[in-house]
């Protein structure tokens, strides 16, 4: 599976806010690498509407994108 990488900026601009037709909020996690990504249905999800009332309409499609890579989970 492949996510799209940001950078601090742009994780802290797309934190909360909305996409797709049913409300679905942005949500940014870091990856095994400490990299900020999200997902690419976010991102195909997005509406150019969307998009441009947030401020992101320049550079959500152009956002690289690379192999998901978990944080390993450490069990007790």
């Amino acid at each position: 599976m492949n996510v799209r990488v940001l950078t601090v900026e742009q994780k802290d601009l797309l934190v909360g806010q909305t996409w797709g037709y049913q409300g679905q909020k942005f949500n940014p996690v870091q990856d095994a690498n400490n990299k900020w990504i999200i997902s690419n249905e976010e991102v195909n999800g997005c509406t150019l509407a969307q998009a441009i009332a947030i401020g992101c309409d320049s550079w959500l499609i152009t956002l690289p994108e690379i192999p998901y890579e978990p944080i390993p989970s450490v069990l007790p």
